[in-house]
Formats: structure tokens, C-alpha cells, sequence
């Protein structure tokens, strides 16, 4: 389904006739779902993965399905169960609920937020929707810049929820619903959280595997079922490999795969991606990214955006979707392998940073930090030591955060905006950091903190908005509920030890994956920013951020932006990330406050 929106006014009660009415010229008709008296209805942006016995159990209690409509299942549950509901169900998916009898409304959000839902009260209204800009359309919203928000995205380079761009507008945390009466009375409750307990492991090696190869296999059979023709995206890492066999083993024909190819050999997979493809006998497309085309997308890219998000990994997305689209309607993805699994580099900080600590100081000081400083910061390897030397005096928490921030440190911002939001901007990561301290190791906090944070506010938001501009539909099969908790359960060292990374899904699935790629280091889905930043989108780049507009508009101190672009174009210290973050907020300001 397209998207929700709906409306509900506190000033006076409305009879449940009127509610109905209102709830009809919002949304699609063909999008609404009522129950038999039409006392109850559904409106969904996304799917759901009933189990069958939730179904049959719901017949033996009376109710009739009317439909092959899935999000059915969903409504006779809250007639027989209530808001229990929500977590009975597997799915991607935002929702809203209106009880006529009761004059309730339920907001919920599925459990990873693979789908947004925003909303946004006063004192006589209470305003949802599943696209931002659904609910500035109502005119009734002031446009004015959330400044925590401002925070998070300048560090993060997106934004988390429950905050969004604009003052008094919220993002449903994923797992939670809201509860609206007419009287104004709203309340949030969660409904599922993943939870991380040692108490709970599961230490026999084999026994996971077996569980683990289950879940995935069933998992993928799920959701290709009734869909043809169907691909994957396919980069040769480990993740799009596994699913990629999986499917190819599940699937009666050759699958569709898809590979984005890139002219700087540091950045491309294409050769690996191939060797995949040739194993599965699939129908392989690699797209390369042409320059001109890419320059294009990026403006049309921008146009897009209903915030400020700045993960320079939408536009290969984008692209290979665009491309995907023209031969199936439906793709696979690998994404949420690396939170899942520890298969990110910056896991490894603290086993870089241990190696590092016993050199001898005087080393580290005069001779290391020194070359390493003076050294040009335009490679991979480069930019990593950098982060080690950065960051190796902090203790464990103050390293992941520090890896977290994308785009500027928090000591930046104090250099960068000219008011202050204050201390505190990234407090919730620490809090989602602590929450099972004591009760599992560090690793799994860590991995409780992506999941909650970055699968959240970066990769689910990429996901959703890729697949609506390109009217591809991209399913992440690792994201069933199934797998996530099991994977809260598979011990740390069964994911990450030493240097060894994702160790027994590789082994899990060390028959799906072609004997030259098990042991290739991984290469992370990034794109030539650096040098596109020095070349093509040069002069772009210091037309956003030109001194006169940056005095004029009143956010940024410009001193430290001409820093910044200097140390980039100098090559003294590669600033592309930062310099992309501001580029995104440019364009959406000026598409937002002066219409360009």
C-alpha cells in the first residue's frame, strides 16, 4: 500500500459516522480495511508476515475473512486480542487503527521500523502520516528547525527517532504504538524490544547453526512466496551471497541478480558479484555508475528528501534500483548482516586500539602520530589509522559513539553553529548503550545499539525511501523476527573474535559461498565522495557553502567551514563525510525555506 495519513480534532467530539468520513478522504479507498460492521478500521503502508496458526486460531474463535488481504489477520487479532496484536505479527509495516465504538486511535510502527510513521499534536489537532511531508502539506505545521535534531543529524548524518527536522514533529519509535483519544490524550507504549541476555545464550555451536540456517532458509521462503520474477541485489560481500544461494536454492528457475559496478577498482565488487552469479547460474545485470548520470541522479536525489539525510550510499542504491526495476518488481537485500553479526569495521576499535596502547608512548607521540598526521588522508587505510589514533585514549563506550558520528564530532559543533543546542544530543545512545549492561557483554551492547539506533535512522529510512522513488520493492530478509532474536542469542564470540568477523554465519553457510570470497576482507558499500568532492561536485560544493549565503542564512560560522573545505581540497585531512552532511542540509534548506 501507497501511505497513511489521517487527522483527529480535540475542539469538539465527532460522532463515529464523521470519523469514518474523515478517515475515507484522507487515504485511498481501496487502502481501507473495516472489519464486518465496519465498527473497526485498518489502514497499512507496508506487509505482514501472519503466522498460519494465528490464523486458523482466529477462525476457530468465529471471525470470517472476507480477503487475501494479510493486514485481515492483523484486524480480527485486535478485535479478539486488543493491542496485544501488534506483536503477534511479523512484518514491515506502519499502521493505523481507528475503533469507531471506542473513538481510539492506534498508531504502531513494525518492530525494526523498516516503515517511518510521523506525527505531530497540538492543542486541537493530532496530525499522522507515513511521509513527512504528508503532514506539512496540511499547512498547519510551523516550519521552524529542531535544534536537537540539528545535533544528531550533523554528528550522525541522519536522524534517529523519535526527533525529525521540525520542532514538535516526531518519528514512532520502532516496536511502539500511540494511543489517541478525541479528548487529546496520547500515550506510547512499547510493544516488543530485542533483548540481549547471557542467561539466555545458546552455547552449543552446532545447535545454532542449525537454528540459524532454519530461520534464514524460512525466512527468504516467506517472503518470495507468490512473487515472480524476483531478484537479489548482489555485491559479492558475504550478506547478498548468502541470500543470493538461498534463494537460488528455494527458487524453481534462475534468479534476477543485480550488481553496481565502479571505474575506481577501491570501490568496486563487480568481479567478486560475477563469480557469485556464475556459481547460481543467475540472470546477472551490472549496472556502472556513469558520472553524468550520477551528477543528475544527486540533484533529483535532493529534490526527494523530506529531511536532512545524509548517507552518501542512497545514490548507488538508488541507482541499481531504478535498474533493477526495469526487470523485476521485487528484490532481496543482505542489509542488517553487519549489525546482526559484527560484521562492521569499526567493531574491531577496541582490538586496534589494545595493539596500539602497548606501543611504548614516546613512539606513539614523536614518531607514529607524527607520520601518520603528515601523511596525505585520500585512502581507506588511511582514513582507519587516523580513527585508531584518534580515538584510542578513550574508554570502550567513547570509541563506539566517536565511530558512530559520521559526519562531525561533537567538539566540532561547538566551532561550526552559531547556537548552541546544548550538551546531550546523542545522551539516548548511551542509554541504549547501558540498558542491558551487567546482563550481557560489550559486544552485544554495542550490537543492541546499532539495532536500535543506525538500522533505525539510517539504513530502514535508505531502504524505504529507495524503494518508493524507484517503485522497486526491497525486502530484508535477515530482519525477520525469528532470525533477530536468535541472533540475540548466539554468543558474542560465536560473531566476532579478534580479528575474525561474522564467523559462524559465514559457517552457517560455508556451502553458499564460493571458496574465493569466504575469506575476502570486507568492502563497505561506499562511493568516490572524496574525489567526486575535488572534481565534478567542486563547484556545487562551494556554491552551497559560499561565505555571503553562509552569513546571510545565520546556522553556520563560516570561519570553520572555510577550514574545513581547506583542509579537504588541500588534501591536509579528508573532510568529505562533513562536507556531504552540509551539502544535504543546504539542499534541503533552500528547497524548504526558499523553494529552490
Amino acid at each position: 500500500m501507497s501511505g497513511i495519513n489521517g487527522c483527529l480534532q480535540f475542539t469538539k467530539t465527532k460522532s463515529a459516522t464523521e470519523i469514518n468520513q474523515t478517515i475515507k478522504m484522507m487515504n485511498k479507498k481501496e487502502h481501507l480495511l473495516y472489519n464486518e460492521d465496519q465498527t473497526k478500521v485498518l489502514i497499512c503502508d507496508g506487509s505482514i508476515y501472519p503466522s498460519s496458526s494465528l490464523k486458523e486460531q482466529l477462525e476457530k474463535r468465529g471471525h470470517r475473512f472476507l480477503t487475501e488481504n494479510r493486514m485481515e489477520v492483523l484486524l480480527h487479532a485486535y478485535e479478539e486480542y486488543g493491542v496485544a496484536c501488534f506483536k503477534m505479527v511479523d512484518g514491515v509495516f506502519s499502521i493505523a487503527l481507528y475503533d469507531l465504538e471506542r473513538q481510539q486511535l492506534f498508531l504502531a510502527r513494525d518492530k525494526v521500523g523498516q516503515k517511518p510513521l510521523y506525527y505531530y499534536q497540538d492543542d486541537s489537532l493530532f496530525l499522522f502520516g507515513s511521509q513527512l511531508n504528508s503532514l506539512l502539506a496540511s499547512g498547519l505545521i510551523n516550519k521552524k528547525i529542531n535544534p536537537k535534531a540539528l545535533n544528531q543529524y550533523l554528528q550522525l548524518t541522519y536522524i534517529p527517532a523519535p526527533h525529525t527536522i521540525w520542532e514538535n514533529v516526531y518519528k514512532l519509535s520502532p516496536g511502539s504504538y500511540l494511543q489517541v483519544d478525541l479528548k487529546g490524550q496520547v500515550s506510547k507504549q512499547s510493544y516488543w524490544d530485542l533483548v540481549y541476555s547471557d542467561s539466555n545464550l545458546i552455547t552449543d555451536y552446532d545447535k545454532c547453526k542449525r537454528l540459524l540456517r532454519k530461520a534464514v532458509f524460512t525466512s527468504v521462503e516467506e517472503r518470495m512466496r507468490k512473487i515472480t520474477p524476483i531478484g537479489t541485489f548482489l555485491s559479492g560481500g558475504i550478506d547478498s551471497t548468502i541470500i543470493t544461494g538461498v534463494l537460488s536454492q528455494l527458487s524453481p528457475k534462475p534468479i534476477e541478480t543485480f550488481t553496481i559496478g565502479f571505474k575506481e577498482k577501491a570501490f568496486d565488487e563487480s568481479d567478486q558479484a560475477q563469480i557469485v552469479a556464475a556459481k547460481y547460474n543467475t540472470n546477472h545485470h551490472v549496472y556502472y555508475l556513469d558520472y553524468d548520470e550520477v551528477f543528475a541522479e544527486i540533484e533529483q536525489i535532493m529534490t526527494r528528501l523530506d529531511e536532512p539525510f545524509a548517507d552518501p550510499t542512497v545514490i548507488p542504491t538508488y541507482l541499481i534500483a531504478k535498474f533493477a526495476r526495469q526487470y523485476v518488481p521485487t528484490v532481496l537485500t543482505g542489509d542488517s548482516g553487519d549489525e546482526l553479526f559484527a560484521g562492521y569495521h569499526k567493531y574491531l576499535i577496541s582490538y586496534y586500539s589494545e595493539l596500539y596502547q602497548k606501543v611504548p608512548v614516546f613512539l606513539r607521540q614523536h614518531l607514529i602520530e607524527k607520520l601518520v598526521y603528515l601523511l596525505p588522508d585520500n585512502t581507506p587505510i588511511s582514513r582507519k589509522v587516523r580513527k585508531v589514533l584518534a580515538h584510542a585514549e578513550k574508554d570502550i563506550f567513547g570509541q563506539r559513539q566517536a565511530l558512530m558520528c559520521l559526519g562531525f564530532q561533537e567538539k566540532d559543533l561547538n566551532f561550526l553553529l552559531k547556537q548552541q543546542a546544548g550538551p546531550g544530543s546523542l545522551d539516548f545512545i548511551n542509554q541504549h548503550y547501558t540498558k542491558y549492561q551487567g546482563i550481557t557483554n560489550e559486544i552485544s551492547q554495542t550490537l543492541y545499539t546499532d539495532f536500535k539506533v543506525v538500522l533505525e535512522g539510517d539504513m530502514m529510512p535508505k531502504l524505504d525511501r529507495v524503494a518508493v522513488w524507484s517503485s522497486l520493492e526491497l525486502i530484508a530478509p535477515l530482519l525477520s523476527e525469528e532470525i533477530i532474536e536468535l541472533t540475540a542469542r548466539i554468543p558474542s564470540n560465536y560473531k566476532i573474535a579478534n580479528k575474525e568477523q561474522k564467523i559462524i554465519f559465514k559457517d552457517t553457510f560455508r556451502d553458499l559461498i564460493p571458496p574465493k570470497l569466504f575469506h575476502n576482507p570486507k568492502k563497505d558499500f561506499e562511493i568516490p565522495l572524496g574525489s567526486w568532492l575535488k572534481g565534478p561536485l567542486k563547484k556545487e560544493i562551494l556554491a552551497q557553502l559560499a561565505e555571503e549565503y553562509i552569513r546571510e542564512q545565520g546556522i553556520f560560522n563560516y570561519e570553520f567551514i572555510h577550514k574545513v573545505l581547506t583542509e579537504h581540497f588541500t588534501g591536509k585531512k579528508n573532510r568529505a563525510s562533513e562536507l556531504w552532511t552540509l551539502y544535504v542540509f543546504q539542499k534541503w534548506y533552500r528547497r524548504y525555506y526558499e523553494g529552490c
